[in-house]
């Protein structure tokens, strides 16, 4: 997936006197694009926090064999150019930045096609608010295991800076994202391995990556509890039944408080159902977005829909 990886010039019209923005994605080349047919719908996908579109290296294949699908790097995280915030250490990036940096690409890439958002972790809180700022963008929402009722980053928002250097050079530490790496799987033998902790930290070796996060920090960061009953678009959540990084009972909490909503359980599965479970994920993404899938039939609407009920 890397070697798939490019990047495009994106003005951010919430950003003004910035230079467009070199941001990193994986997606269809021209030829490719014009393969699929024109009434199939654009996936994008939209990962967690201080990561990068290689998060979804095994989701994305199976999604591309079967619709237009887009993995980015919103400004501020993954390979998405860092340079701007090295040169200008006082900048801020905010939810507003994102959600505009998402609406510029869209336009860009992804004009002529309907669009179903899908969001990973704090990926989900960003496809939540997007759908919310931008509704006549979004079709459909699929959020995996997302952050959405926990506001805000606490103190570390008006932290001087110096501490959130500190707090961003731990972030990066091997021991951390270990700890973390395991803490995302349920089968922790199988997926948190040495060569996943590292695929996590590849981003975090770029020039610039301490003054970015630092960036979003002073933000605040997303607080966005009390718009989610305002998303319209019909919404598929899927959740790790043993998620260990956000609880199970968020997911009961999205389909109580989301309008038009589907939940999902995913079985022996943790944070990260598009890395665990990819195919499964597939095959209910595409089936939610109305695509006939390059998939086994078997896997559609089956372990996981009946995990639902139980």
């Amino acid at each position: 997936m890397a070697k798939a990886m490019k990047r495009v010039p994106i003005t951010i019209p919430t950003m003004p006197g910035q230079p467009a923005l070199e941001t990193a994605f994986v997606g269809p080349t021209a030829s490719e694009l014009a393969s699929y047919p024109p009434d199939v719908p654009a996936v994008v996908l939209l990962h967690g926090f201080d990561s990068s579109c290689m998060e979804f290296r095994r989701l994305y294949p199976k999604l591309a064999a079967s619709a237009p699908t887009y993995a980015l790097d919103l400004v501020g995280w993954g390979f998405t150019d860092y340079s701007l915030f090295k040169s200008e250490p006082g900048r801020v990036i905010r939810p507003e930045d994102k959600a505009a940096h998402l609406r510029a690409f869209l336009q860009a890439q992804c004009a002529r096609r309907r669009v179903v958002l899908v969001g990973a972790s704090l990926g989900g809180a960003m496809a939540l608010d997007f759908a919310v700022t931008y509704p006549e963008v979004v079709e459909k929402l699929v959020l995996i295991d997302a952050q959405g009722f926990i506001d805000g980053i606490g103190p570390m928002a008006t932290a001087p800076r110096p501490l959130l250097w500190l707090g961003v050079k731990l972030l990066q530490s091997v021991p951390l994202r270990q700890a973390a790496n395991k803490m995302a799987y349920f089968d922790k033998g199988r997926y948190a391995t040495e060569d996943a902790m590292r695929i996590g930290r590849l981003h975090t070796h770029l020039p610039g990556w301490e003054d970015a996060n630092i960036a979003w920090m002073r933000s605040g960061g997303y607080a966005i509890s009390s718009k989610i009953g305002q998303v319209k678009q019909e919404v598929l959540v899927m959740w790790g039944r043993n998620d260990e990084i956000l609880e199970p009972s968020y997911a009961a909490r999205f389909e109580q408080t989301l309008p038009n909503c589907r939940l999902r359980w995913v079985e022996q599965c943790g944070h990260c159902a598009h890395l665990e479970q990819p195919e499964l994920a597939a095959a209910e993404i595409l089936a939610f977005a109305g695509v006939e899938a390059v998939l086994p039939a078997e896997l559609v609407g089956t372990e996981v829909a009946a995990a639902s009920s139980n």
